[in-house]
């Protein structure tokens, strides 16, 4: 049963992160969100990654790259006009609620039965 309360935090971080997201979408526009939306994200990936590596999880590189990815995709936004138009925040904050979507029940999941499966350290 240890093993699920171990996974509290990452579905705890994962929640903060879609509520960050949401908040692109908000009238006006905070530029500083995506400053905010950085910071937790680099957080949260930091801590998942130190979870792989301790775990030796096997598909650690592949999950990492998708962490760069993201990484990079708001390093982008972060480069964007502050002044942006709200379809272009609706649209940023739709792509990358996808993408954290998608991760969060893809690679994440695998990560979760690999942590569920694996013996007890």
């Amino acid at each position: 049963m240890q093993k699920t309360s171990d996974l509290i935090w990452q579905d705890t971080q994962h929640r903060v992160l879609f509520d960050l997201i949401e908040k692109i979408k908000e009238v006006p526009f905070d530029p500083d969100i995506l400053t905010h939306l950085k910071i937790y994200a680099e957080h949260h990936f930091t801590l998942e990654e130190a979870y792989m590596t301790a775990l030796d999880f096997p598909d650690k590189d592949e999950h990492i790259e998708a962490h760069d990815r993201f990484r990079e995709e708001l390093t982008a936004m972060l480069e964007t006009d502050p002044s942006m138009h709200v379809a272009l925040q609706v649209s940023l904050s739709d792509f990358l609620h996808k993408w954290l979507k998608l991760h969060t029940l893809g690679i994440d999941k695998e990560l979760e039965d690999f942590v569920l499966k694996s013996p007890s350290k």
